[in-house]
């Protein structure tokens, strides 16, 4: 990937792109209409492309003054590059705007490179749900903004 990347809010016509990457990188993935439906209902998804090509995206979901990261997906071809990061860190800024005070999300134990990321954004280990993720458990992260 040489074309510089963006990160934007996602619109109705990116659904079909999120989908497919929930398919493909998602334990229980959403389908394209809950997609779009999240979209129209003010859920916060954002998109990285690269030269007007789908890299990745990440969801959240707000709650007063704290944030839900739902998911977060870069594809196999655009990893290692700081896509990830990128699309993190402009939710944690969207966030900051929005007066958001927390933000937390689950990982699986034993996913070392989001561990890593996350860890490197700030985020910090408060808990663990036993068999979350079709038999492994999940770490709680949280960050305070």
């Amino acid at each position: 990937m040489s074309d510089i990347v963006t990160v934007r809010r996602a619109v109705n016509t990116d659904a079909k792109a999120i989908a497919a990457a929930e398919r493909a990188y998602i334990d229980c993935p959403w389908t394209e209409v809950q997609i779009a439906e999240e979209i129209d209902s003010g859920a916060v998804f954002l998109v990285a492309e690269a030269g007007g090509k789908f890299c990745g995206y990440v969801s959240g979901e707000i709650v007063t003054d704290e944030c839900e990261i739902s998911n977060i997906a870069v594809m196999e071809e655009c990893r290692r590059q700081g896509v990830g990061k990128m699309l993190l860190n402009k939710l944690l800024a969207e966030l900051v705007a929005q007066n958001v005070k927390s933000v937390f999300l689950l990982v699986r134990d034993g996913n070392i490179p989001a561990i890593m990321l996350y860890t490197s954004l700030g985020f910090s280990r408060v808990g663990k749900r036993k068999n979350y993720y079709k038999g492994k458990d999940a770490l709680i992260m949280r960050l305070n903004l």
